[in-house]
């Protein structure tokens, strides 16, 4: 029973620091829009944020429920961050390869 502890202790950790880099990335966005003028959807990221952040919730304290939901909501989450990140970064390099 104390594994059991311990691995949702530090999947809860490695997922926080996922969230924290999420708002990293939030705030570089918002950041490129106040100063460059350019909209950047910054506001959209908080999207993947509570998607991901669900998953794990769902993960950790819902021990009998479905595991199909939280592997839903991770799918979407990474889909939402892999559209968003690639829309910022052709933004934010304009267009080039």
């Amino acid at each position: 029973m104390s594994m059991v502890i311990v691995n949702d202790v530090l999947l809860l950790i490695a997922w926080g620091v996922v969230c924290v880099l999420l708002v990293v990335l939030y705030r570089i966005a918002r950041f490129y829009q106040v100063t460059s003028g350019r909209l950047s959807r910054y506001r959209w990221f908080s999207v993947p944020l509570v998607l991901l952040a669900g998953a794990v919730v769902t993960d950790v304290f819902i021990v009998g429920g479905p595991s199909w939901v939280g592997d839903v909501l991770l799918l979407l989450g990474g889909a939402s961050l892999i559209g968003l990140g690639y829309n910022l970064l052709r933004l934010m390099t304009g267009s080039r390869s």
